[in-house]
Order: structure tokens, then C-alpha cells, then sequence
């Protein structure tokens, strides 16, 4: 019965959801990330950039792109949420964490997010496992790691939860452990405590304007023309995001995109990490139900931590969740 008691403890003023999840998103800095760039040329046309970063070192990578001597036998996967990218704090909290305890890591850019426009009209969706699968295709293949830990945050930790569900009796053997952060295994109780206007749902919008504006160029303009009527981050996902991805609509994108429908099939020890006080995250993001009966699901509910944060003060920059993400990978390991 994997529900387990958490150890987090937040300072005071951290107690604060908002406090909690600004600060870390605004103020919070880790240093010493430095990541080697490839780029993995996707079975659609298109592609995604991998920025590696293996025990500190830059140098993996020969010109032809192929690794020249791994630094580990051990690898992890981080995928990072909402229109962020590999440069986010969370996510190079993760790595540092990771490659102080003698891991590899690979922090991988969502379609659009690296720093260069994409090739397709599509994107990576919360519910986009494609690109993850032929990331860990590519890793398995080419990089021989002998074990390998996913890693996600947000929308992140739900791709790498729906795709560890769908990979069910096909999930490679180097797979040995998973972790989702902050995430909005339901999608759709996730929109709805957020709320259409709150500051999350306004700053979720205005960051979607602001990513599709970068990939005009691959908007048909009169599409391109409706975005400045929509008010609501509901708008894009409703006349947008969910026909250009084959939905019906924005709540048949979030109902069929959550990676609560997979979690069951889930075959790796696979811990979900989620404050009560997200301010983001409905009460159905954390599966109590299936936790307790599970052997497999493992959660973890911290009273405090807010989104994506968790806040621990240190000279390092790693935070209490970067710590726990690392623990629990090692225990199943």
C-alpha cells in the first residue's frame, strides 16, 4: 500500500502555494548545468533537441553526434512542463542532482522550445508520447545504458506517466524507475480549479500567445487572426490546440490526454509527488485510491510545496524535491 508519509517540511513564509511556486519559477537559480546539444530527428519530419549534461561534463558528443565515451551506466529522462524548456530551474535542479550522485542526464525541449522553430504545425501536447518514445528508443539503441530513470514535472511528469502506461509488457528493461512531479494527471480538474481567470489561467494564456506568435510562419493566418479574440487559455485549447491535434474539442483533450487513464498499466515502480496546496492541481491529480492497492504507484502528498517548487534553502540550488526525485530512484534501483 504505497502511500507515503512525507518528509517535507516547508519554512514558514513557503507555506504560501503562491509564494511557494513564484518564487522558485522567479528568483530561484542553479548553476554549474552545462549541457551538450543533440538533435534527434523525429519519424514525422520533424525534430527535437536533446541537452545532455553528464556528470558536468560538455564533451559526450563527437561531431558525427554519436556519444564517445558515456560518463555512466546510468541515465536519467526529464521532461519539463508547460512551455518550458530544458534551461528551467526545476529542471536543472533535477540534473544537478542527479549528476552529483554519478547519474547522466538528458533534458529534452518540447517541439518549438528550443530555442529554434520547428519544421510541422504540431506541438508537444499533454498528451504527446511520441517524441518521448523515440527519445527512449534512441537512448536504448545508440547510448547503452545499463539503467534508466524518467523524470517528469507538470505536464511533463503526465506525458511520461501516459507513456509509461501505454508501453505496458513493452516498456524496455533499462526502464527502472519513474517520477512525476507537480502533475495534472487529470487534466480536466486541473483547468477547473485553476479556473478560467485566475492569474494561472491568464499566465498560461498570455504564454501560449506568446509561443505561437514564435511559429507563425506555420499558422495558416487566418487561424493565426482568431488569437487575438480568444480571452481565455480555454480558447486556445478549444478552436486550436485540440482540432490541430484530431479532438474534438478542449475538454475531449483533456479527458483523453490525462494520464489518469493509464496509470494502471503502469509496470515500472513509478512515484507521484504532488503538494496539496498546488495551486494548479485538483484533488483527482493524486490517485489515493489506486495508490493503495497498487505495488506499483506510489504517492506522495506533501501538505506544502506549491507548483513545481518545494523550496529548500541551499548553496546549491537544489531543492527538497530534486533530493526526494533522486531517493526514490535509487531505492528501486
Amino acid at each position: 500500500m504505497p502511500i507515503i508519509k512525507p518528509t517535507y517540511k516547508a519554512p514558514l513564509l513557503f507555506q504560501n502555494p503562491h509564494i511557494s511556486t513564484l518564487y522558485a519559477s522567479v528568483f530561484r537559480k542553479v548553476d554549474g548545468v552545462n549541457y551538450t546539444r543533440e538533435r534527434l530527428n523525429l519519424s514525422d519530419g520533424d525534430f527535437v533537441d536533446l541537452d545532455w549534461c553528464c556528470n558536468g561534463s560538455s564533451n559526450l558528443f563527437e561531431e558525427n553526434g554519436h556519444s564517445n565515451s558515456l560518463k555512466s551506466n546510468n541515465l536519467v529522462i526529464i521532461t519539463h512542463g508547460f512551455l518550458g524548456n530544458s534551461q528551467r530551474q526545476y529542471v536543472k535542479g533535477t540534473v544537478k542532482a542527479f549528476n552529483e550522485n554519478g547519474w547522466d542526464a538528458l533534458a529534452w525541449n518540447h517541439r518549438g522550445l528550443s530555442g529554434e522553430p520547428n519544421l510541422l504545425e504540431k506541438m508537444t501536447t499533454h498528451g504527446s508520447t511520441f517524441e518521448l518514445s523515440e527519445i527512449v528508443e534512441h537512448v536504448v539503441n545508440l547510448k547503452k545504458y545499463k539503467n534508466i530513470a524518467m523524470v517528469g514535472w507538470s505536464k511533463g511528469g503526465n506525458i511520461t506517466l501516459k507513456y509509461a502506461g501505454e508501453m505496458a509488457g513493452k516498456m524496455p528493461s533499462e526502464v527502472k524507475g519513474i517520477v512525476g512531479v507537480s502533475m495534472p494527471t487529470d487534466l480536466y480538474g486541473s483547468v477547473q480549479i485553476m479556473g478560467e481567470k485566475s492569474f494561472y489561467a491568464n499566465r498560461f494564456r498570455d504564454k501560449t500567445y506568446k509561443f505561437l506568435k514564435t511559429r507563425k510562419h506555420l499558422i495558416d493566418p487566418e487561424k493565426f487572426a482568431e488569437f487575438s479574440k480568444y480571452t481565455t487559455l480555454n480558447d486556445f485549447a478549444d478552436y486550436y490546440i485540440a482540432p490541430l491535434h484530431g479532438f474534438k474539442n478542449a475538454k475531449d483533450y483533456y479527458l483523453k490526454c490525462s494520464a489518469s487513464n493509464h496509470l494502471e498499466n503502469i509496470s515500472v515502480p513509478t512515484l507521484i509527488l504532488n503538494a496539496l496546496n498546488d495551486p494548479i492541481l485538483s484533488m483527482t491529480c493524486s490517485p489515493f485510491q489506486l495508490a493503495k492497492s497498487s505495488e506499483i504507484i506510489h504517492l506522495e502528498t506533501p501538505n506544502h510545496g506549491g507548483h513545481c517548487a518545494f523550496y529548500e534553502s541551499n548553496k546549491n540550488g537544489i531543492y527538497w524535491a530534486d533530493r526526494r526525485v533522486f531517493e526514490f530512484v535509487n531505492s528501486v534501483i
